[in-house]
């Protein structure tokens, strides 16, 4: 079944917040959605956003060594069933991932985030040629997770400047295992959400806030 989208605009724009947040938290579900943009963007934000707008189980895993729990009142996210997990490199994840798996807890989670998927990947891709594989096998199991079970993924990525244009680090990888795609861009207060997968919808765009409330779209 493709995805599909209703309440396009003809001049690009998708039509009132409220509709992208049911489709965001519908059309997601058995799927991966990859966010990428620039660091305070608000990619953090959406992904707590969505997982606050999910039923079930969530599962947050965080490579960063920071876990947004000051933002969890915002979201609404205190009393609901999620779980936190901290990996530590780049060889941690897939490691982590895989043993989940083994042991039948990564199907239990109807929601799960990775913030970031790229963050050790970045720093390691230089200089170690099993950088690919080891994002590739943490995608896999991901990917499985979502089909199998009809799991939401949400990957959250870091980018790199690149001939004028914010790029995330393993671009090719992350792009192929994904399918949905959505760059998140801030320019001083104004940030907004871009389609760049599905290519049906590429270039669709929605304009949002951050407010102590929550997030807020135009």
């Amino acid at each position: 079944m493709g995805i599909s989208l209703k309440t396009l605009k003809v001049n690009g724009e998708l039509s009132r917040g409220c509709y992208l947040s049911d489709w965001l938290t519908s059309v997601t579900e058995g799927k991966i959605t990859l966010m990428y943009g620039n660091a305070g963007s608000g990619k953090t934000n959406i992904c707590l956003w969505m997982l606050s707008r999910s039923s079930g189980p969530s599962l947050y895993i965080s490579t960063e060594g920071t876990i947004p729990v000051v933002l969890l009142d915002r979201y609404s996210l205190y009393g609901k069933e999620l779980y936190f997990k901290e990996v530590f490199s780049l060889e941690d994840l897939p490691i982590q991932l895989v043993n989940m798996y083994v042991d039948g807890l990564l199907k239990e989670f109807r929601n799960i985030c990775v913030d970031s998927i790229n963050a050790h990947y970045r720093y390691e891709a230089i200089e170690r040629h099993e950088a690919n594989r080891l994002l590739n096998t943490s995608l896999a199991v991901l990917s499985h997770v979502a089909s199998q079970f009809r799991t939401k993924v949400l990957l959250v990525a870091q980018v790199r400047e690149e001939e004028g244009e914010v790029i995330p680090s393993g671009f090719e990888i992350l792009s192929f295992w994904s399918d949905i795609v959505i760059e998140v861009k801030r320019s001083e207060d104004v940030r907004e959400l871009t389609m760049v997968k599905p290519e049906e919808y590429k270039g669709r765009k929605i304009r949002f806030k951050i407010t102590e409330r929550g997030i807020e779209f135009e």
